[in-house]
């Protein structure tokens, strides 16, 4: 009898080729959806979304690169997601989450649609190794016997560690293309023009409908002396100022050595609009970003003209920040002076809180458990958190996993950023050398301002840190000449 050859015979398994599994999905989608609506308005974004949904998730099935850059996208602007639907629809849903989502969607997509093509060789190096190590570390967090809850755990490791992992581990895998660097990049500042436009708005036109009821729970911090502290696209102002002088410094860095004029002029505008949006922000802690990043651009810059000229207006900025009194009369200027005054009350009370809270944290060398203080802390214990005051990122971290846990986490950053600058030391001057000095000042800027506020673990300044990381080490590989093994899907 005749029989097929069993290297072209279809198994059950690949049903997954095809796009029937889809339609059943949508077609599920639409039954749950129908039966769940109260409302025609309800029913009527349903069935937007789940026609968005399955074209979406077909395409992310044939190309799982579209997934992974989503989840950079929605970074940015899940918090307006949220704040728009529930003002409108008055649906309030944990949309942060839908980065765990799209992250998960990315890993599953790229497994599907890949198999045992995907080359998960490449994620034998030291940075995704150290990066597991510190996820294994937060991972035992969970059987601190003094935590709080595993519920807060689950919340709170995310931009701790899991963000962090996953993220290199989808870059080096999906992403790992020089044009990929760039597309990074340019989806970085892109938004964060958009969020120091949206800034102009907010403070010149005024708040909108749904600004207006984002606003009102946080009126007491986004309000001082009759100033709005603005927050754009953000979650609040604190992370809108850092996130733009994030982007601001990395423009500006990039916007000096492109040669490209259109895209020296997309920098050009990228830096000016978001230092701008950083003043507007009231972040005093924003300011730490560039006050670092720019000595380091400069020791590295390689070309003494530059470094000349930026030192001198940078030594001129601080003069007239710390004892001249210019300016004074406007508020940005104004706000950003105080961040120097140690008699500012703001900054005595952070350091009588810090001293308070000192009894607490020296108690256990390895903290109180992931999720046990700060905003987590606060949901899940209630008034019994002792350790509500910890707004600053490391006083935050210690808290939670000791001092211990706070010296791996330094020595973290510390062994990927000494093997960065010493690989920029070996390496010939090209836009390579300069896009990773730009990302290695962003990463020291962020370390830096994240001692006054958490600002590192939350979005997108967390996923943005976590590229970059990735990214500052996929360059060792590409100063050599060499590639990474491009992604190829069975779909296609």
């Amino acid at each position: 009898m005749f029989s097929k050859n069993p290297i072209s015979r279809k198994s059950g398994a690949d049903i997954i080729y095809s796009p029937i599994l889809f339609l059943v999905l949508i077609a599920l989608i639409y039954s749950i959806s129908y039966r769940v609506s109260s409302n025609w308005m309800m029913l009527v974004a349903q069935f937007i979304a789940t026609n968005i949904a399955g074209i979406y998730l077909w395409n992310v099935f044939k190309n799982p690169r579209i997934a992974a850059w989503s989840v950079l996208i929605y970074c940015f602007i899940w918090s307006m997601i949220a704040r728009y639907v529930y003002a409108y629809l008055w649906i309030k849903q944990p949309f942060g989450l839908g980065v765990d989502l799209l992250m998960a969607l990315t890993l599953g997509a790229m497994i599907f649609s890949g198999g045992r093509q995907v080359n998960y060789g490449v994620l034998k190096n030291r940075l995704v190794l150290i990066s597991f190590c510190w996820f294994f570390f937060v991972f035992l967090q969970l059987f601190n016997p003094f935590a709080v809850s595993s519920e807060a755990w689950v919340y709170a490791m995310r931009c701790y560690a899991l963000y962090l992992f996953l993220a290199i581990v989808i870059v080096y895998l999906l992403l790992n293309k020089r044009s990929d660097l760039d597309i990074f990049i340019y989806i970085f500042i892109l938004f964060s023009t958009l969020g120091g436009i949206y800034s102009w708005t907010q403070l010149n036109l005024g708040l909108n409908y749904a600004d207006s009821i984002f606003i009102q729970p946080k009126l007491d911090r986004h309000m001082l002396w009759g100033k709005l502290r603005v927050f754009s696209i953000y979650e609040n102002a604190g992370q809108a100022g850092v996130t733009l002088a994030h982007a601001a410094i990395i423009a500006n860095i990039l916007f000096i050595h492109e040669k490209v004029k259109k895209i020296k002029l997309f920098y050009f505008i990228g830096a000016i609009v978001c230092y701008y949006g950083m003043a507007v922000s009231g972040t005093r802690g924003a300011l730490v970003i560039p006050i670092l990043a720019i000595p380091v651009y400069l020791l590295f810059s390689r070309m003494p003209s530059v470094t000349i000229i930026g030192a001198l207006i940078g030594c001129a900025a601080l003069f007239i920040l710390l004892f001249t009194t210019i300016g004074q009369s406007n508020y940005t200027i104004n706000r950003m002076r105080t961040a120097f005054d140690k008699n500012d009350a703001s900054y005595q009370y952070r350091m009588d809180a810090r001293a308070h809270y000192a009894e607490y944290m020296n108690k256990h060398t390895f903290g109180w458990g992931v999720g046990s203080a700060g905003y987590w802390g606060n949901r899940f214990n209630g008034e019994d958190n002792v350790m509500k005051g910890t707004d600053g990122g490391y006083v935050q971290l210690q808290a939670e996993v000791g001092f211990g846990g706070l010296i791996i986490y330094w020595a973290y950053y510390a062994f990927v950023l000494s093997l960065t600058f010493w690989l920029l030391i070996k390496m010939k001057t090209s836009d390579l050398y300069y896009k990773v000095l730009a990302l290695s000042c962003g990463v020291v800027g962020l370390l830096a301002a994240n001692y006054g506020n958490s600002v590192i673990y939350q979005l997108p300044s967390n996923l943005i840190v976590s590229i970059s990381l990735a990214y500052m080490w996929l360059a060792r590989t590409w100063s050599k000449g060499e590639k990474f093994p491009e992604f190829k899907s069975h779909f296609n």
